[in-house]
């Protein structure tokens, strides 16, 4: 550790002992860190990775937006990736990892491309839409990727998608959580800018009835069901009418068994959403957990599926 404070100190940047995690989510949940530190540049992060992290327990984060960090922290290095950045040379886009998914999205809509506009509203960086292949209303972030530039194994490597082994919610990412992704290459189809943007106009609209500003909470909790892997008994207790794009969603699951308004100490499940859980405000991870598991027990009673968490845990065994 403390060589790592030297390097902190010799490249200017901004670390901190035994820092609240609280203060890194959009949950607002959670211990503290052994380490945290925030990087803005790509050099400086690979030379963090390369020559200091091997020795440490690490995780790199972006904005904190689909995080659950257990109430005891984490005991390791949480490294902030601030390394921000877009291009477009011939048809290709190239973000940085750090970069805001927001301002991502309105750029490749102003350019006149299209094929990410109904993810407006989705919190977090281009990293970590990749690393979780987020998406929404029938667009995923894999969609229109070409290739990710990421570290593994002490050197920089870039892979086409077809080696990121994508699929609803899952990246090669989350199997190998060492290797770290630095910036990717879009390729999109053209489209009328001034209809895109308005398109993301509706989107972040419609996004704000589930999502107040202000509300403290990671995103949907748990991942919607795809159907192919819902047995044919389940899919019996399932009216049509709630399959969407090919998924039954959790937040009708976790309504059906009752969840809707539930409340442990300051963690509530929204009244008006089964797969939303709000931190009130001074609300324990453990509660949250609880909640949450008490509620996907139920599904798996009533419905014979299990439901997975979507949001990343952090420090739990």
């Amino acid at each position: 550790m403390k060589k790592l404070e030297e390097f902190i100190k010799e490249n200017r940047l901004k670390g901190f002992k035994s820092e609240p995690m609280s203060k890194h989510t959009t949950l607002q949940i959670g211990g503290p860190s052994k380490m945290l530190i925030e990087v803005s540049g790509e050099e400086t992060l690979l030379k963090l990775l390369q020559e200091l992290i091997p020795q440490e327990k690490f995780i790199v984060i972006g904005e904190g937006s689909d995080l659950l960090v257990s109430d005891k922290g984490y005991d390791g290095v949480v490294i902030v990736n601030r390394v921000e950045g877009i291009s477009k040379e011939n048809g290709h886009f190239e973000v940085k990892a750090g970069t805001s998914l927001a301002e991502f999205i309105d750029f490749v809509n102003r350019s006149g491309s299209q094929g990410i506009e109904s993810m407006a509203g989705i919190p977090g960086t281009v990293g970590g839409a990749i690393y979780g292949n987020a998406g929404a209303y029938g667009q995923a972030i894999c969609d229109h990727l070409k290739s990710v530039k990421f570290f593994k194994d002490g050197k920089v490597v870039i892979w086409k998608k077809r080696r990121l082994r994508f699929s609803y919610r899952e990246s090669v990412f989350k199997g190998h959580k060492s290797w770290i992704i630095l910036s990717a290459t879009f390729q999109f189809p053209k489209g009328k800018s001034s209809e895109l943007v308005s398109k993301s106009k509706e989107i972040i609209a419609m996004r704000a009835g589930k999502y107040p500003e202000g509300v403290r909470c990671p995103g949907s909790f748990f991942k919607n069901v795809l159907l192919k892997d819902v047995s044919a008994e389940s899919l019996k207790r399932i009216p049509e009418d709630k399959i969407i794009f090919g998924k039954i969603p959790s937040g009708y699951l976790m309504q059906s068994v009752g969840a809707i308004g539930a409340r442990k100490g300051r963690v509530e499940i929204a009244e008006y959403h089964g797969n939303l859980i709000i931190n009130l405000g001074g609300g324990k991870a453990k509660d949250f957990i609880d909640l949450a598991n008490f509620y996907r027990d139920k599904v798996e009673k009533k419905f014979g599926i299990k439901l997975e968490p979507e949001v990343q845990l952090i420090g739990f065994n």
